[in-house]
């Protein structure tokens, strides 16, 4: 849009880059790549403006645009070096930097914390789910040889047990305890410990396929080993060994769409149900070979 300006507001988060726009002029390509290049400090703010000003034959209408986009840059410099610090706390930080344990021959709900409901088992989630949805979907009726009509019963469907699941207070504010698996990656020794990439671990229940969707994963995955666990690490990543960990993923049913039914995109024909959790909290454990 010519003959305007705009202020672009950038931030720069856990390493992430994003310009948020306002509402006079596009982003620009050019500023969105500087922002990506500068290094990660958390919660620092930065502004751009840019104008764009159609030639005005009227010397005084000219300077007094001159004038305003001046009074503004200062404000808008002014705000973003006063203005209040937008930063992640520290726990969400440290919720996704956690020690690498060892199970030692003990179960991994023996680590998890009684207050927390652990989901693990297929008979636990069973039990889970039989409290909160009562019954198990007919995935028979759900189903359809046209795919589009049957999105739109499991569309359906999904509204209707959201509609239902919503008296459901004490159950959706639970927090409970699922596992994902998860591989060490780079070593980062500022950390002294390891990135991971995550997936998902499938349950096979009377239910249905059970996988569960964590929401609000921490920016930053690190698992920490001892020092004498580090070093065999180490060791073993360097003769090109894949190293599993387990992850144990801490959080509540998110309230507005606890359960997702569906159907495998492997095979159509098996019914899944996908509990979506806003996690708060991470653990990794070495998987032993």
């Amino acid at each position: 849009m010519n003959g305007c300006f705009g202020i672009w507001r950038g931030e720069k988060n856990a390493g992430r880059s994003e310009v948020r726009v306002g509402h006079f002029h596009p982003p620009h390509e050019g500023i969105t790549k500087s922002l990506a290049h500068m290094p990660p400090h958390e919660g620092r703010i930065f502004y751009f403006l840019s104008f764009n000003i159609l030639p005005i034959k009227n010397l005084f209408v000219k300077q007094r645009i001159s004038q305003s986009i001046q009074i503004l840059a200062c404000v808008v410099l002014w705000s973003s070096f006063h203005g209040p610090p937008q930063v992640h706390s520290q726990t969400e930080i440290n919720s996704g930097i956690q020690p690498l344990l060892e199970l030692d021959g003990q179960s991994i709900q023996s680590f998890i914390p009684t207050s927390i409901k652990p989901l693990i088992l297929s008979n636990d989630i069973e039990d889970f789910l039989r409290t909160l949805e009562h019954e198990p979907p007919d995935w028979t009726q759900l189903q359809h040889p046209n795919m589009t009509e049957q999105s739109e019963h499991l569309f359906q469907f999904n509204r209707e047990r959201d509609k239902a699941r919503s008296g459901t207070y004490a159950l959706m504010e639970q927090p409970i305890a699922f596992l994902w698996a998860g591989i060490l990656r780079q070593y980062l020794p500022e950390y002294e410990g390891f990135s991971l990439a995550l997936g998902p671990e499938l349950t096979h229940s009377s239910w249905g396929i059970i996988r569960f969707k964590p929401i609000n994963l921490p920016d930053y995955l690190v698992a920490i080993p001892s020092r004498a666990l580090r070093k065999k690490l180490l060791s073993r990543q360097k003769q090109g060994e894949q190293l599993e960990i387990i992850v144990v993923c801490i959080g509540t049913l998110a309230p507005d769409e606890s359960l997702i039914y569906a159907f495998s995109h492997d095979d159509h024909k098996d019914g899944m149900i996908l509990p979506v959790v806003s996690i708060d909290n991470m653990m990794y454990f070495l998987k032993t070979p």
